[in-house]
């Protein structure tokens, strides 16, 4: 059959989406890799899962089979899961190809990246699979996840969860640390795939099946080399034209190029070459594991730049010469600020502040002039972008202050016992009774932040809370910020907490992230937003994330620029 008269949908659903699956090699002993592959598999997999060892009777509980053509002939098996060692893949393939399986994963090594002969026994394999329709991911990868089976078909167990990402990576620890941070981050990946040396499936094949994938907004790709970059290009310019394609790819230097033919047997080619190549497929490019994420999270949670002119908020002058420095160096423009919007922040700052971009207050304490300021920049048509430095850590200061000074705890306490009487015991009443509850809680949670600092004028406050408490109880967020704050307060009369202050910021935090997606929402501007502390929490329920670095966050805004630019170039060009 010509792979191409299928559907790549269709053709990888055996993969994806099977109804049963074989691990060849399962094993009872813990040091091997047909134990943690068997146990991850069994691991949420709801179909039909069988173990092939010739020399256990059972695995896990399982009943085993000598062989999978052994699995009886009224019980069909759509994937199976090679972990065996090489020499012995070939003639178990063909075994599969008499049973009739539809997918593969080979997580067995020893292949084209060990060499010659280790390259003609890969194609050994390759043509057995082909001659029963099997297609099939490796050799020498370290599996995968479809979040659409609940399929964890890994060589050791990874956390991970559904999301709106895919990757497939030719570099299993790679791949693995990526899957991790995601995790770590409060990312989900729809699918992931170690494909390891491609013997059959593409890099371009599985963004091609993820670009048709609705669950699928971002795709990430580690790529060390490409068989055929006519193809990938064909493919994967299809795909970028309405998905984000980001790829990593190593081998900008010979000491690169070299490691990579002896880990995938891929040949890496001239760096030029692949910067060409994605230039024109609109993959964007980057050079760490964690960029790859970055970006990735970037354009999950902001919209595409209009252009690059950017304004700077920071709340030192450090990391604003910092900001300014990298956004020069990645094409950004920090505007010029007009006269009459420096006039505007003389009214709100003090005179030592910077009078210029990037903006920074110099120190001064009243927080609600320095969380009100980005609007005067935002409704500048000339802003289409903004870096918002440090926002996220203001919601630390009450755990802060309550280590510093014992005595805030009581004052923290008076309050918890007065906000804790707002809300109702149950949810009775409906979503208006719940909206004057939230209306008055967050108006006594923004008063009780702001008077810590003693400097900031009522109305002010006021008027910070008539910017988010829409935002905060229209439909879409009420129900997630009710259950935050009935949370927070029943741990609270539950007395499940160390310290009373991290629970005050624990309530504050939300009415940060609210602050920042209400303007963007209102703006249509990216607002990217880091702390100043080198950490950052995982992304929220809401999609807001903070980034530790204002490197990090400016590296995001730019390559967001450099595809929201290629769509333009595609678009003038159609």
């Amino acid at each position: 059959m010509n792979h191409n008269e299928v559907p790549i949908e269709q053709e990888l659903a055996p993969l994806f989406d099977p109804k049963s699956v074989v691990v060849i090699g399962a094993s009872n002993n813990w040091s091997k890799w047909g134990f943690s592959t068997f146990a991850s598999v069994l691991n949420g997999f709801p179909g039909r899962v069988y173990a092939v060892n010739n020399s256990e009777s059972e695995v896990l509980g399982y009943k085993t089979y000598q062989r999978v053509s052994d699995i009886p002939a009224d019980e069909p098996v759509d994937l199976a899961i090679f972990v065996i060692p090489a020499p012995a893949v070939p003639g178990v393939m063909e075994d599969c190809v008499r049973k009739g399986v539809r997918a593969a994963v080979v997580i067995s090594a020893g292949f084209a990246e060990t060499g010659a002969e280790g390259k003609k026994l890969q194609d050994r394999v390759l043509a057995i699979a082909r001659q029963g329709n099997i297609r099939f991911t490796g050799p020498n990868c370290m599996g995968f996840w479809s979040a659409s089976s609940n399929l964890r078909g890994f060589m050791f167990p990874l956390p991970v969860q559904d999301g709106p990402l895919a990757f497939v990576s030719q570099g299993g620890n790679v791949g693995g640390a990526v899957v991790q941070m995601a995790f770590r981050r409060g990312m989900g990946l729809h699918r992931y795939v170690s494909c390891g040396c491609t013997a059959d499936i593409q890099v371009e094949d599985y963004i091609e099946y993820f670009g048709r994938d609705p669950k699928v907004q971002v795709i990430m790709a580690y790529i060390e080399g490409l068989a055929d970059g006519t193809r990938f290009i064909e493919k994967v310019r299809r795909v970028s034209a309405h998905k984000p394609v980001i790829a990593l790819k190593p081998g900008r230097t010979q000491a690169g190029a070299k490691a990579i033919a002896s880990h995938s047997g891929a040949l890496a080619g001239s760096s030029d070459l692949y910067d060409s190549a994605f230039k024109k497929a609109g993959v964007i490019r980057v050079d760490t594991p964690q960029a790859l994420l970055d970006v990735a999270m970037g354009f999950i949670t902001q919209p595409l730049p209009k252009g690059n002119r950017v304004a700077i908020i920071t709340p030192g002058g450090s990391y604003g010469v910092i900001s300014a420095d990298t956004c020069a160096s990645l094409g950004l423009d920090v505007i010029d600020l007009p006269e009459e919007t420096i006039r505007e922040f003389d009214r709100v700052f003090p005179p030592r502040w910077s009078r210029g971009n990037p903006v920074d207050p110099a120190g001064d304490r009243n927080f609600i002039a320095y969380v009100l300021s980005p609007e005067l920049l935002l409704k500048l048509p000339q802003v289409e972008a903004m870096i918002f430095m440090g926002f996220d850590s203001l919601g630390n200061f009450g755990s802060v202050y309550s280590d510093l000074n014992r005595k805030l705890a009581g004052v923290f306490n008076d309050f918890f016992k007065k906000i804790a009487a707002l809300i109702p015991e149950d949810e009775a009443g409906g979503a208006e009774l719940e909206n004057q509850w939230i209306r008055s809680f967050v108006g006594e949670v923004v008063h009780a932040f702001f008077s810590l600092f003693g400097t900031s004028d009522p109305s002010d406050v006021d008027a910070f809370l008539e910017q988010i408490t829409d935002f905060i109880t229209g439909e879409k967020n009420r129900l997630v910020f009710s259950a935050k704050f009935r949370k927070v307060i029943q741990v609270y009369r539950d007395g499940n907490y160390e310290n009373i202050g991290d629970l005050f910021a624990q309530l504050f935090n939300p009415l940060v992230e609210a602050t920042v997606l209400n303007w963007i929402k209102t703006y249509g501007k990216p607002v990217i937003s880091t702390t100043f502390m080198g950490s950052a929490p995982p992304v929220t329920e809401l999609g807001y994330y903070a980034y530790p670095f204002a490197e990090q966050a400016i590296l995001v805004l730019a390559k967001m620029l450099e595809y929201k630019n290629y769509l333009a170039r595609e678009h003038q060009g159609s």
